[in-house]
């Protein structure tokens, strides 16, 4: 896989003082793949993702993108298109204004700008401030300033963050079509499983700080189960507020007249 890695990391570990946020992650990422990068909030997605574009050092370890090693020639950068956390725009600047300023910032053409606008449903917001957007619309626009230079790798966090279930379908299909027809490389991090489900060739699942399970999508799908982690130490109280809860789940699916009791 390495000779195909457009992300690659080893032993990559952060910490602050005594907190572990990453814990010696060993990514890949393939050229063309849409990579899933799932966790629940505080699991150090984000921060791994920070470490990925150089936005902050890492403790140990290495990362390279396209080959080259952070911190040394940083032209690889305008090969990438990232949104980090949250959407972020100049709040006083039109939509349109806000993109001009990034197509100047990366080189991108002046039909490269309308494209995105019209990929990411900006059209009708155009000449609206950026600061009176709705927070899916701030999110489309931090998504088509990603998009803007036309880059070989996307790298983004929570990208369907605030958007409606049409908009995330849409997200969906632009990041499968960039990833089909021009093999753009995707690495997306959720703390949704269904989001990733949808869309990724590859998932990796990040657990405190380290990547507990990497595996293809259908793999994971094939071994998914349905369960429940609890923490009561008191068995009996347990034992009560399960067999409650099954009784009112058997009453709201048969009826009161097959009601079960579990023992």
């Amino acid at each position: 896989m390495a000779g195909d890695a457009v992300i690659a990391t080893v032993g990559l570990t952060k910490r602050y003082g005594a907190i572990q946020a990453v814990d010696d992650i060993a990514l890949q990422v393939r050229r063309g793949e849409i990579y899933g990068f799932l966790g629940r909030n505080g699991a150090g997605k984000t921060t791994t993702i920070r470490m990925l574009l150089g936005l902050i050092r890492p403790t140990a370890g290495t990362v390279r993108i396209f080959g080259h090693p952070i911190g040394g020639d940083q032209r690889w950068l305008r090969r990438v298109g990232f949104l980090v956390e949250t959407a972020t725009a100049y709040p006083n600047l039109t939509v349109a204004e806000n993109l001009d300023l990034q197509r100047r910032l990366t080189g991108a053409t002046r039909a490269s700008l309308t494209d995105a606008i019209e990929r990411l449903g900006l059209a009708p917001y155009a000449d609206r401030r950026a600061g009176r957007l709705s927070l899916g619309n701030q999110q489309r626009l931090s998504l088509a300033r990603a998009l803007l230079h036309s880059p070989e790798l996307l790298i983004l966090d929570e990208p369907a963050n605030g958007l409606d279930p049409a908009g995330i379908v849409e997200v969906r299909e632009l990041l499968r079509t960039l990833a089909g027809d021009r093999g753009v490389t995707v690495l997306m991090s959720s703390h949704i499983l269904a989001e990733v489900a949808h869309l990724a060739d590859r998932i990796g699942i990040i657990d405190a700080g380290r990547l507990v399970e990497e595996a293809p999508r259908d793999v994971l799908a094939a071994r998914a189960r349905d369960y429940v982690r609890d923490t009561f130490t008191d068995a009996e109280r347990q034992e009560a507020l399960l067999t409650a809860d099954l009784e009112r789940y058997f009453l709201a699916q048969t009826g009161p007249e097959r009601t079960r009791t579990t023992p």
